[in-house]
């Protein structure tokens, strides 16, 4: 009996540890045409404990994880508006010491695929010119931080996702994402939204003492003004699809606050709505001479269940300057949107 279990135990000690041994998955993501997609970030998340692993696609459109541990994975693939549609697929089985083989297929998105309306295509472009300049971030005569410039937002970073939204809110977006968003504001050269430091655009800053004026590109207006002289929100402000901002800087960041919104504009293209009682902080910080990171919190107690926090970086653009943006320019979109 006793030499039963000395010969058990390193037979139990070796299934233990070939249990442990990590597996891994590979792929490469194309689209309907059969091109690669690059630079396009792909996220696994272990089901059991949470874990969230992250890559992105090579130049040849392929992606790879090693060494996770055995287990059920949900994939997705959050890529943003407009030339393709996110991908997500749940349930996926990594064994031990093997590797599984996930080749996607990415859908066309918002655009069907149009290059020169996706601005994330127009991004990449534009950082393939070279990286961010490096250094201290510059001063104004004043001492404040400069954040003067054009700059390219960064794509990527932290998954973000709304709070739970008001029932309200919830049937209005199934109606809008069932008419396939064809009330879209910006179908008829409408504002994309009300949160301009969250677009997926080239913008710029610039800077005086008592006021800054924000330009972006893709998008009307495509201009606001942030008054630093001290001035309150007015009392009996007229909403309006950007609103009023006016800004402060504690420290060395600049905290921009946002009011008198319209309920007209949409806060996600998946038709998140919202009501007159929009309030949006930005917090923007120039921790270097190249890039800026932004936090933005959203509040609509009419809309959401709690604040709707968001996390945004951009990169300097120093050779790069604004174009015009004229939307209702020979605009085809109208006629054809009639929805289901």
């Amino acid at each position: 009996m006793r030499s039963k279990l000395l010969i058990s135990l390193p037979f139990l000690f070796c299934v233990a540890m070939a249990q442990g041994q990590p597996g891994s998955m590979s792929g490469t993501l194309t689209d309907l045409n059969g091109d690669v997609v690059d630079d396009a970030p792909v996220q696994i998340t272990n089901t059991a404990t949470g874990d969230v692993f992250k890559v992105t696609t090579s130049s040849k459109g392929s992606y790879a994880f090693s060494k996770l541990p055995a287990g059920i994975y949900d994939l997705s693939v959050p890529l943003g508006c407009c030339l393709y549609a996110p991908y997500n697929e749940k349930g996926l089985v990594v064994a031990t010491e093997q590797t599984l083989r996930k080749d996607i297929l990415v859908q066309f998105g918002f655009n069907f695929g149009t290059p020169g309306d996706d601005p994330f295509t127009v991004l990449k472009l534009m950082r393939a010119k070279g990286p961010a300049p490096a250094g201290p971030a510059p001063k104004t005569a004043d001492g404040k931080p400069d954040l003067s410039g054009v700059w390219t937002p960064i794509p990527g970073g932290e998954p973000y996702a709304p709070p739970q939204v008001l029932p309200w809110a919830a049937a209005l977006m199934k109606q809008r994402m069932e008419t396939n968003s064809k009330d879209f504001p910006a179908n008829r050269c409408l504002p994309n939204g009300p949160v301009p430091l969250a677009f997926p655009y080239p913008f710029k800053f610039i800077q005086a003492p008592s006021i800054i004026v924000m330009l972006w590109e893709f998008d009307t207006p495509g201009h606001r003004q942030i008054f630093m002289d001290g001035r309150g929100h007015p009392r009996d402000l007229n909403p309006t699809w950007m609103g009023h901002s006016i800004g402060k800087w504690e420290g060395d960041t600049l905290v921009i606050d946002s009011s008198g919104f319209n309920d007209q504009s949409w806060l996600t293209l998946s038709g998140l709505p919202h009501t007159e009682q929009l309030h949006v902080i930005e917090r923007v910080r120039r921790p270097d001479f190249g890039h800026l990171e932004i936090d933005i919190t959203v509040e609509d107690s009419g809309t959401f269940s709690a604040p709707w926090k968001r996390r945004a970086r951009a990169a300097l653009a120093p050779n790069d300057e604004i174009m015009e943006y004229l939307c209702s320019e020979n605009n085809k979109d109208a006629a054809h949107l009639v929805g289901k």
